[in-house]
Order: C-alpha cells, then sequence, then structure tokens
C-alpha cells in the first residue's frame, strides 16, 4: 500500500506538501496541487482519515446536508460538490434532511460537530442562530439561506426567473402563467429564500413588458412531477388562455408537459413552456425542455472555496472576515419547448 512518502518523492516535493495539497490548502501552487494529485492517484493512495484526524485535529471531511436527494436537481448539485471536494482533496459525506427539524437538527448535532471539519447545509426549518449553536464553531455555509452569520452560496433564481419570463415575451407571450408559487401577496412564500427571489424576478421581468401579473397568473403545486400535472389539470378545467408557461423548476415543467399532452393540448405550439435548474432529464423529453441551466459545477466551486477558506483561517478569523455570499453563473438552454 502506497505511503505519503511515496507519492512525496514521485511528485518530488516534501510530505508536507502533499499533506497541504491534498487537503487543498491555497498556500500550495495549483501546479503543484496538480502533480501531486496525479502521483496519488497513480499509486491509488488513499489518505488514513482516521489518523489525520488524531494527529492533526482534522478529519478532512466535508459534510453536505441537502433537503432531498431523490429529485435531480439537489442530487446533481450535491454530486457537483462531492467532486470538488474530492478536486482539493476533502471526502464528503451526503445527507438528506427531508427538511425535517428533527433531521437538521441531528445532522448538526451528531454529524457536522463531531464528524466533519466543515459543512455545507441547505436549512428549511432551523435558523441561522440555531445553526451556530449546533455546529460546534465548526465552518458552515448556507445554501439559498440568506443570513448576517454564514458565508452563502445561492441559485440565481432572480436573475434566472427574470430571464426565462423575458425569454417567453421574446417569443411572442403575452398571457403568462406562472407554476409552481402563490401570488407575492400570500405568506406562503415566505418559507422559502428560493421562492422570493424567484417571484422578485418575475414581477421585474413583468414590469419591464408593461404586463400586469395579477393573481390570475399563478398556479400553485408542489415541486414534483405528480403535483405538476394535477395543477395542470385543475387549471385547465377553468379554461384559461395562457400562451406561455414559466415552471418554478424543471421537474415541475416536465409534470406540467405531460398534464397538457394528456388534454390534446401541444407544447410548443399552443403553449410555450420554460423550466429551471437544467436537469439532464430535460434534454430527453418530448419536446425537449427549455430551461434556465444554473451552473451547478460554478455553484460547487463557490461553495467549497469559501468553506476551505474559513476552514484554513482558523477560529481567529471568525471575527475578522466578512460574512460573503456569492451567486452561481446561468444560461438560458432554449430546446423545444419553447421554439414557436
Amino acid at each position: 500500500m502506497a505511503t505519503i512518502k511515496d507519492v512525496a518523492e514521485s511528485a518530488g516535493v516534501s510530505i508536507a506538501t502533499v499533506s497541504y495539497a491534498l487537503r487543498g490548502d491555497p498556500r500550495i501552487a495549483e501546479h503543484t496541487a496538480d502533480k501531486v494529485r496525479a502521483a496519488a492517484e497513480h499509486l491509488h493512495y488513499a489518505a488514513n482519515l482516521s489518523a489525520r484526524s488524531l494527529r492533526l485535529g482534522k478529519s478532512g471531511v466535508i459534510g453536505v446536508a441537502v433537503y432531498e436527494l431523490n429529485k435531480p436537481y439537489p442530487s446533481e448539485m450535491s454530486a457537483a460538490i462531492s467532486r470538488e471536494a474530492n478536486r482539493l482533496g476533502f471526502e464528503a459525506i451526503v445527507q438528506q434532511t427531508s427538511s425535517h427539524r428533527s433531521h437538521e437538527i441531528s445532522i448538526l448535532r451528531n454529524v457536522t460537530s463531531q464528524l466533519c471539519d466543515a459543512t455545507i447545509f441547505s436549512p428549511g426549518k432551523v435558523t441561522a442562530e440555531e445553526i451556530a449553536a449546533l455546529g460546534a464553531g465548526k465552518p458552515i455555509l448556507l445554501l439559498d439561506t440568506e443570513n448576517s452569520l454564514f458565508d452563502s452560496v445561492f441559485t440565481p433564481s432572480e436573475e434566472g426567473a427574470e430571464a426565462a419570463v423575458r425569454h417567453l415575451v421574446g417569443i411572442g407571450c403575452r398571457r403568462i402563467g406562472i407554476l409552481g408559487a402563490y401570488h407575492p401577496s400570500r405568506r406562503m412564500n415566505l418559507k422559502s429564500d428560493v421562492v422570493q427571489r424567484r417571484l422578485h424576478g418575475i414581477k421585474k421581468a413583468f414590469d419591464e413588458s408593461n404586463m400586469e401579473l395579477a393573481e390570475f397568473n399563478f398556479i400553485p403545486s408542489l415541486w414534483d412531477m405528480e403535483s405538476a400535472r394535477r395543477a395542470v389539470d385543475e387549471v385547465l378545467s377553468r379554461k384559461p388562455s395562457f400562451d406561455g408557461l414559466f415552471c418554478m423548476t424543471d421537474t415541475v415543467a416536465l409534470g406540467a408537459i405531460r398534464g397538457f399532452n394528456d388534454h390534446g393540448i401541444k407544447v410548443p405550439s399552443d403553449i410555450a413552456v420554460i423550466g429551471f435548474d437544467g436537469i439532464e432529464e430535460g434534454k430527453y423529453s418530448i419536446p425537449s425542455l427549455s430551461t434556465v441551466k444554473t451552473d451547478i459545477d460554478d455553484l460547487a466551486r463557490k461553495a467549497v472555496s469559501l468553506l476551505i477558506d474559513r476552514l484554513n483561517a482558523g477560529q481567529s478569523a471568525k471575527d475578522v472576515m466578512p460574512v460573503r455570499s456569492l451567486t452561481a453563473s446561468y444560461d438560458l438552454v432554449q430546446r423545444e419547448s419553447t421554439t414557436v
């Protein structure tokens, strides 16, 4: 079995440089880190995390806790974060909270505080203050959550939603429905930062196009295919005259397309449909799905980089480094569902 000394000799560097490089220390030049990682891979070297934890007080493990792993987007995002952590010499433990308060508390108390050096967390039912109390002082980065205590990385919800509605307007749609949310005046939307930011983007695009954003435009639905399909059934019974539909996620959009198909309504000739996220399934649906594609690799790079910055800075920097927030980039991908 290869040792860290073998990796150092193969890469032509010191043992300390190997150790630093494999845990993503920014002091190591990128070309040196690449050389070390290549040598480690060639020799099938695997760091002994238990030994490193005892020796350094660090496990080399980053926790990733998201609300659900049985949906395409959070699953793909978690995989991207895991790949980025691995690239920088860390292991990743990915867990699902199911947006249950008890699960979130258990993960923070038993996994984040005891097993991980740092955690990327997507909170649903716990507050930032509770996360701080349960996190044992370890670096934590929050996904899609406005707060003043932790660094955050956001999906491009506002910018992307605005771009999606602009796209529908650009292809001639003037009666646009919004599937997967309530009207902005409804308190139901306040539970989610993601929903609120997407609604802000939607409203900006409507205002720019001198279109009224009324209760009539909104079709409430859970963010799964079957709920979206049933929502389409219900709204069609009211005989609306939408010529475009923005869906809050791609999963919702795919359910909507199935619902329209069940009623003999053709996408895009009868109604254009666009989603949000950029999941792989959208490439292969019939018709293929236009979408706001979040760059999940960019999101992963930004999230892991911010987290490792905190980890390398240590406790002494907690009151010195300001809380930072970054937003992932996106592309608007036009496919068959909006090609009229």
